[in-house]
Order: structure tokens, then sequence, then C-alpha cells
């Protein structure tokens, strides 16, 4: 992809929010020498379903089958200079199979059961916090499309 159709692809990335007792699965990246968290998932590419890139991303970042359930939520990623323009699907997921084993890659440094009430005192992107909180607590959330959560 060249720069000049970076500035008009909208990427859409799924994420497989997956709750294990009082922990949620997390995968840690880091770019430009910044760590933090985000929910597991990746890219959807051409001619592939939101199922199948979930079931793919899963299975290359932690090594695990899962299970896609319903759509949870929706944010956008846009930054002030719309470089890059991002719309980011949250489903329930549960794990069918496999023992994790995190595959780095380029970003991709760890994967780790995190405490569900840790949430708020880490660095999470997008900031989606306040939404996964909710769904974890209630299992609904006030809004499916929450917007543009760029930090």
């Amino acid at each position: 992809m060249n720069d000049s159709d970076k500035k008009t692809h909208i990427r859409n990335r799924v994420a497989a929010i997956i709750i294990k007792e009082d922990k949620i699965l997390l995968v840690q990246h880091e770019k430009n020498d910044r760590k933090y968290w985000l929910i597991p998932g990746g890219g959807v590419e051409f001619g592939e379903t939101l199922e199948e890139a979930a079931k793919r991303e899963l299975q290359e970042e932690c090594s695990l089958d899962i299970e896609l359930g319903d759509l949870i939520f929706i944010s956008e990623t846009i930054p002030p200079d719309n470089h890059r323009h991002v719309i980011n699907y949250y489903f329930e997921a549960k794990i069918s199979g496999g023992d994790m084993k995190v595959n780095p890659d380029k970003v991709l440094r760890d994967a780790q059961w995190q405490r569900i009430e840790d949430l708020p005192h880490m660095v999470i992107y997008p900031q989606t916090t306040r939404e996964i909180l909710e769904w974890a607590q209630s299992k609904t959330v006030e809004k499916i499309s929450i917007g543009n959560r760029w930090d």
C-alpha cells in the first residue's frame, strides 16, 4: 500500500473479548519504544469475514482457537492528523481449543490474563476500558458505536 492509499484506506480490525473468571485476555504491543495493551485481534483481510479474521488472529497471536459470539461495541481510531483510520469491532469470544503460546512479531510482545479490576490502571489502546468494564460487569454497554478513541 503506498502513502496515497493510506490516506483513503479504512482498516477494519476485529477484537475478541475473552473473559475467564475475573480475568481478561490482553496482548501487549510495543511501537516506538512504547508498550501498551489491547484486546487481541487484528486486521480483516479482503474477502475474509469478521469471524474468520478473529479466529485467524487469535491463532496467529496466541495459538488459541475461539468461538466468536455477539458484537459488543464498535470504536474508531482517527488521529488528529488523519494519517490513519481504523474501525474496531469488539466481539464476545470463548476459547474452544489450543494452549496459549505467544507468537511475537514486529509489534506483538506478550499475551496475558489480566485481572479485570486492574484495567483502569493499565495503558490500553484504543481507550475502551470503560466499555470493557461495563460489559464485563453487566453483559451490556450503553452504546454500540462509541466513536473516535484516538489517544
